[in-house]
């Protein structure tokens, strides 16, 4: 029985084009797989670890300890390996001033051991190395800045990309609501209910709607991109985010309770602090110029010429040095560590200024978003139950289709202004805490979680 080669051919076609649908499934379902998706914890934990800020603030601790160990390392003897060869000519010379000359050495050869212990420097190594570690000591707290200012960054993107999420859904479902309508006055335009310039405006909608789509997804991309970058990661797949807007937005504590705790806790009070402690320190590390230093100062070696052959030598002894004229170079030093202790004085008072007034925009920006959640919730309300009436009477011919395009547009602003309200409570909060330094009463997030689409 002979077989069909057209027959065969097509069950090929068909084996190749099921295995080409199964290759594809297989790519969708990894790429799907390799989305991550991040809750809030887990974005500040990856910049905790990433963000390039945070780890230069680090790395500058181990400098600053780095400095510190130079700084005590004067406290400690120092010992030198001195090894040197000479040669010298004319190979005649001869010695002179005596009554009697005799030749001179041509080659010489020195090997030894100098050792020095410092017994006093003016207090100049102690002031050294106590403004050494109260140096690494301010820059543990501007580590401590960092990670706080870089938590809120996070903070700040993470709630822009839900926020951009969230008007993107809004945009979707008002786009959705604009095309029913359209179709609906185009019926009615059909039937002869309405006029054609209704349904003009409810193609009008549509395409507001449309663009006001586009510009919320180009707001989730740059949202997405500005968390990737604050975590300090690099992602070529796709990433989401897990998180909702709170349901519940509490109060925080009065002013002057927060900025006495700011003057306590934040980290950048802390950091200048100690930094006008160390100003004060290098302050008497230049005058101790002024006094001279004393040590203890030996040697032992062997030194060998061609003429005299190979002695051993050695010496030790107390040695003093006092710098008689140094054309005012330690009174400039003095001078200048004194200019730089009232200027981090200034600074620090100057910085307390801005702190409070960041602080009070801070927590009025919380209230303002606080009684913004509350207006649009009763906003949104009564948008919805207006849009709602209105299309049911437009679909009984007691209402005309301004009246529903209006109630829609209405809506779809309530809806936003509730979004935008709800996230800037969440960023103001995160601020707030910025600033205090520490967590503060009233947990704005909700504990549910679900993941934004």
């Amino acid at each position: 029985m002979k077989s069909n080669p057209r027959k065969k051919i097509l069950i090929l076609l068909a084996c190749i084009s099921a295995l080409g649908v199964f290759t594809l499934e297989c790519c969708a379902e990894s790429a799907g797989n390799n989305t991550k998706s991040f809750t809030l914890e887990e974005c500040l934990t990856a910049a905790r670890r990433n963000n390039p800020r945070v780890i230069a603030a680090q790395e500058k601790i181990v400098e600053l300890t780095a400095d510190y160990n130079a700084a005590r390392s004067r406290f400690f003897p120092t010992l030198t390996v001195i090894s040197y060869a000479s040669k010298q000519g004319p190979s005649d010379r001869l010695s002179g001033g005596g009554i009697t000359d005799h030749r001179l050495y041509t080659s010489e050869s020195l090997n030894s051991v100098m050792g020095k212990q410092i017994l006093f420097d003016g207090f100049k190594t102690y002031f050294s190395t106590k403004a050494a570690t109260i140096g690494k000591e301010a820059q543990k707290k501007e580590t401590e800045r960092v990670l706080q200012e870089v938590t809120f960054l996070v903070t700040e993107a993470f709630y822009r990309l839900l926020e951009a999420q969230e008007n993107k859904n809004v945009a979707q479902t008002a786009l959705e609501q604009r095309r029913a309508f359209k179709e609906l006055t185009n019926a009615f335009y059909a039937a002869g209910k309405v006029t054609r310039l209704d349904f003009f405006r409810a193609e009008a909608q549509v395409f507001e709607a449309e663009q006001a789509l586009v510009e919320a997804e180009t707001a989730q991309h740059l949202a997405r991109l500005i968390l990737i970058k604050t975590m300090g990661i690099e992602r070529d797949a796709p990433m989401t985010i897990v998180g909702s807007l709170p349901e519940e937005f509490p109060a925080v504590l009065d002013f002057q309770t927060l900025w006495q705790q700011a003057q306590e806790y934040n980290p950048e009070i802390k950091r200048l602090d100690l930094e006008i402690e160390q100003s004060k320190k290098l302050i008497q590390r230049a005058k101790s110029d002024y006094f001279p230093e004393i040590s203890l100062q030996g040697d032992i070696g062997n030194r060998q010429r061609d003429i005299g052959g190979t002695e051993r030598e050695w010496m030790g002894g107390v040695f003093m040095e006092f710098p008689f004229f140094e054309g005012g170079l330690t009174r400039a030093k003095v001078a200048k560590a004194s200019s730089q202790n009232l200027q981090l004085i200034e600074l620090k008072r100057n910085r307390l200024d801005e702190i409070r007034v960041e602080l009070m925009e801070a927590v009025k920006g919380l209230e303002n978003a606080r009684h913004g959640v509350e207006t649009a919730r009763q906003t949104l309300k009564a948008n919805t139950e207006g849009y709602n009436s209105s299309l049911a009477l437009y679909k009984y011919g007691k209402a005309i289709g301004l009246d529903v395009l209006q109630a829609q547009v209405e809506l779809t602003r309530s809806q936003f202004y509730f979004i935008s309200s709800a996230v800037a409570y969440e960023i103001n909060y995160a601020r707030i805490k910025q600033i205090a330094g520490v967590e503060i009463k009233g947990s704005p997030s909700a504990n549910k979680m679900k993941e934004a689409p």
